[in-house]
């Protein structure tokens, strides 16, 4: 297991001084990296290997979401490696040791150089070590798009949604995905989100977004140009 202390921060809260959903990601996220890089497995190693490891998607399943200044610690763990994908735990805990967050991940290991799915050696999946995983309702992998989506105005990719890897980080969907749920409907509280990554964006791209309800969930499907789904996101209220 790796983790980090932090303090919730005024720019990661919502009007009602929460934690917002994009900035639990993003702490999340972080884990992930700084777990990366205290293993030497970080963003030197992978730009010397041309390798990356790319999510393919989130569920995250949240009690409570922590407050303006409340201070938290941020966990990870690996829990599988299987050919070329890779499963990670992400939780946070308050400050009594306390659960209020659950989140399950699916990552591909990927060649830089053919754009195709490479395994891990032995070394890297011992360096970061796996552990049991977390004891949560896990979600099909996989998410079923209505037909009734309703088209939504589009989206230039930004500069500022651009990673390393030169791709629209993952965090970035699903900031649009939870804007376009609040616009719809501006006081919900997420219980649970998953997301399913399909294709990546890249600058000079351009986001159709698709949205609606559906027994009681949100739907938000983010498709390019051609027409090709880049990432699907769901709410439940």
């Amino acid at each position: 297991m790796y983790s980090y202390d932090t303090r919730i921060r005024y720019t990661e809260c919502a009007s009602d001084r929460k934690l917002t959903l994009p900035s639990l990601v993003n702490l999340f996220q972080n884990c992930s990296l700084f777990h990366s890089e205290d293993a030497g497995l970080g963003l030197d190693y992978l730009e010397q290997s041309r390798t990356a490891w790319f999510l393919l998607n989130w569920q995250i399943i949240v009690d409570r979401m922590p407050a303006f200044g409340e201070q938290v610690k941020v966990c990870t763990q690996p829990y599988d490696f299987k050919g070329f994908y890779g499963s990670r735990n992400f939780w946070l805990e308050d400050e009594s040791g306390t659960i209020i967050v659950k989140a399950a991940t699916l990552w591909s290991y990927m060649s830089l150089e053919t754009l195709r799915p490479v395994k891990p050696d032995l070394e890297q999946m011992a360096r970061y070590g796996t552990g049991e995983r977390l004891e949560m309702d896990y979600a099909p992998r996989k998410i079923a798009v209505p037909d009734s989506l309703e088209p939504c105005e589009t989206i230039a990719v930004r500069h500022d949604m651009i990673d390393t890897n030169r791709h629209v980080n993952n965090g970035q969907y699903i900031s649009i995905a939870m804007s376009l749920l609040e616009q719809d409907k501006p006081t919900v509280k997420v219980r649970q989100m998953l997301a399913e990554y399909k294709k990546s964006a890249v600058m000079g791209d351009t986001f159709h977004p698709y949205t609606g309800w559906q027994d009681g969930r949100y739907y938000v499907c983010l498709k390019d140009d051609n027409g090709n789904v880049n990432v699907v996101v769901v709410f439940e209220p």
